[in-house]
């Protein structure tokens, strides 16, 4: 059975020195998340308590991830459908992102979900690029937007 993975980075350019890492200002994540998601499907998917440090946690992940990212789906499906074969394509001439990487997530995705897409050039910092920029927080942030879709498509 193949892994899902409801979230991906984009690195244009990996190249690294001993000083730092070349950044791109393309840089930033492509994710999989379900419409209209709600701050309380994040709570429920992560088992937060209300009014603890992991609950503050959640909710500026939540907000991070609602506010700096395009809804690429309905970008498309608006305005581009017309130009564009299919959204990959779309991806690829309109924000430079990788064929493979983009035909990745579309698979992954479900009827009735979006992909959302930001990048680190967005001029806004937020828990979620904190997330995502490190590995052991990304596969948090994974497991928690599978626990969101288990919970949607078991009940």
């Amino acid at each position: 059975m193949r892994q899902i993975e409801m979230i991906e980075k984009i690195v244009i350019n990996d190249r690294e020195s001993e000083y730092y890492t070349f950044m791109d200002p393309r840089d930033g994540f492509l994710v999989c998340l379900p419409k209209n998601c709600t701050l309380r499907e994040f709570f429920n998917a992560t088992k937060s308590k209300p009014n603890t440090y992991s609950s503050i946690l959640v909710e500026r992940l939540y907000h991070g991830l609602v506010t700096v990212t395009k809804n690429i789906t309905e970008e498309y499906d608006k305005y581009y459908s017309k130009e564009y074969k299919d959204l990959s394509e779309f991806l690829f001439w309109k924000y430079c992102i990788p064929e493979k990487i983009s035909k990745k997530c579309i698979s992954q995705l479900q009827h009735d979900e979006v992909l959302l897409y930001s990048t680190y050039s967005s001029g806004c910092t937020s828990t979620v690029h904190a997330f995502i920029e490190s590995d052991v927080m990304l596969e948090s942030l994974q497991q928690i937007l599978l626990n969101i879709r288990r919970m949607r498509y078991e009940s």
